[in-house]
């Protein structure tokens, strides 16, 4: 499966994270079924609980069977979850603090061991039942229905690009208000596990839509969590050390002085972590770089967050031209490649402007050749916030395109002749688009122009954005004074209306 995108739409992406998370599950249910080796039961165990973190973020904009919503998901939850808890509880017990007992605990230990195997198989007893009952076939066969024919509601045709942001600024937001952090009790301190877990996934599940800063963060997270799992581990199993039998006496009744001892120690050194890990997490530099980095999703190699005729949905656009002298081009390409932009195929294109209402606002017909390849695309540019512009293009059919010439060779507006080469990669964390253009039919103004794009995931990042364009701009050595105010349709405008006022002119 191709890794996710941030130019992808949320549906793409819902229906992307779901599929992974069900095979996951599916893939190891043969082996949870067996039961030789506990890492399968626990494979499949974390597929389910991020399958059921993936829910929690998608499933208000999916229509789902019943079968696969969230709420269906807990009876599954449940008996995996008492089997593989005994599988720890054993193991660990076993590996960990049998050899550090005394012989008269280890004894104890013997009679607590096989009580806690005779619970552990008729957990399992449950569990097979379960699994081959029909709430789960129905599991299973409402998520091949979803999966085959996926159902949307409406809004999920945004991209990733514009949502992500706002999206784990806010996970975050919570996360670092969770009481958890002061460590009251240990009921809060599980509960901050808990939260960790589902902001942990909900990065997990959009690594690939970053790069490695928020990645090594994600990282963080995950020991947190590892460090909060072994203090709740610890706190359960003292307290069933320290538990009054409500009926019978069993094992746990048994006095475990060292065994004690050796879980209080383990509980120690945990905290001790999780207290290094919660410093660095909990520092204002550490949370304002996080929410720096989230805030500007996107890779290199994620070719539609660049390419103008996909222009993730939702983003805005922030752009600044200069008007180039000759031989300024070479000098300008030899930077951007050093600074590890990547090019495009050169593109001839030949615009025609059906409807002109500003120097930004308008109906564009383009026909495009690239690498012996002929599309055509029919955009509409409109002002966005701020200093911002929004831009929809689409792509149409030869037949379109000739139907819409043929009206359009009825205006006396002439065709805008462009020869253009692309570079696309990152100022800072900003993607960005340098083009090169040679324009030919806007009268005196035809020439050769550079113009820097930044695509901008939303609107209270458009300060940042413009920061960034003008710094990238300031460091390629593009002076102010060669600054083009007018985009090109604004050029194209000026020359007409100076063509009919001179035409109007030398009629009197």
């Amino acid at each position: 499966m191709p890794k996710l995108q941030a130019s992808a739409p949320w549906s793409e992406a819902a229906r992307q994270v779901l599929s992974e998370e069900v095979r996951r599950i599916l893939k190891h249910e043969a082996g949870t079924r067996e039961g030789s080796d506990l890492e399968q039961l626990h494979q499949m165990r974390v597929g389910l609980r991020r399958l059921r973190s993936a829910l929690r973020i998608f499933e208000p904009a999916l229509k789902l069977p019943k079968s696969a919503r969230r709420r269906a998901l807990a009876p599954l939850a449940a008996v995996l979850g008492v089997v593989r808890d005994l599988d720890v509880q054993i193991e660990w017990l076993r590996e960990r603090c049998y050899r550090n007992l005394p012989e008269n605990e280890q004894a104890a230990l013997d009679r607590l061991l096989a009580y806690l195997e005779n619970q552990r198989k008729s957990a399992r007893t449950a569990m097979l039942r379960y699994l081959d009952g029909p709430d789960y076939e129905r599991f299973k066969a409402g998520y091949a229905e979803f999966l085959a024919q996926p159902k949307y509601r409406r809004g999920t045709e945004e991209s990733l690009y514009h949502l992500l942001p706002a999206f784990l600024k806010s996970a975050l937001a919570g996360l670092w208000l969770h009481p958890g952090w002061s460590e009251p009790d240990s009921e809060t301190l599980h509960d901050l596990r808990i939260a960790v877990k589902r902001v942990r996934y909900s990065f997990e599940f959009f690594l690939s839509c970053y790069g490695r800063a928020v990645r090594s963060i994600h990282s963080e997270l995950k020991r947190v969590q590892e460090e909060l799992g072994i203090i709740h581990d610890c706190d359960v199993l003292l307290a069933q050390l320290h538990s009054e039998p409500l009926g019978e006496p069993t094992p746990w009744q048994q006095p475990f002085p060292r065994l004690a001892a050796l879980v209080r120690a383990d509980r120690r050194n945990a905290l001790r972590r999780f207290r290094r890990l919660k410093a660095r997490l909990l520092a204002e530099s550490t949370q304002s770089a996080l929410a720096a980095w989230v805030s500007w999703p996107g890779s290199i190699d994620d070719r539609e967050l660049f390419e103008a005729n996909k222009r993730p949905t939702g983003a805005l656009e922030l752009e600044r031209r200069y008007r180039l002298q000759p031989g300024q081009r070479a000098e300008l390409e030899a930077q951007i490649v050093a600074q590890g932009f990547r090019s495009e195929a050169v593109a001839q294109l030949s615009d025609h402007y059906l409807e002109v209402l500003g120097p930004h606002q308008y109906l564009r017909l383009r026909r495009r050749e690239a690498a012996g390849q002929v599309s055509y695309e029919l955009a509409r540019r409109d002002y966005g916030p701020g200093i911002s512009h929004r831009l929809v293009e689409e792509a149409v059919s030869p037949l379109v395109h000739g139907a819409f010439l043929a009206r359009f060779h009825q205006l006396a507006v002439p065709v805008v002749a462009t020869v253009q080469t692309r570079w696309h990669g990152f100022g800072q964390q900003v993607p960005l688009n340098f083009v090169y253009e040679h324009i030919e039919g806007i009268g005196p103004a035809s020439g050769d122009y550079a113009a820097i794009t930044a695509l901008v995931p939303d609107e209270a990042l458009l300060a940042v954005a413009d920061e960034q364009i003008e710094q990238f701009c300031r460091d390629l050595g593009l002076e102010e004074s060669a600054r083009q105010h007018q985009s090109a349709v604004g050029l194209l405008l000026e020359w007409v209306a100076n063509q009919q006022l001179a035409s109007f002119a030398g009629s009197y």
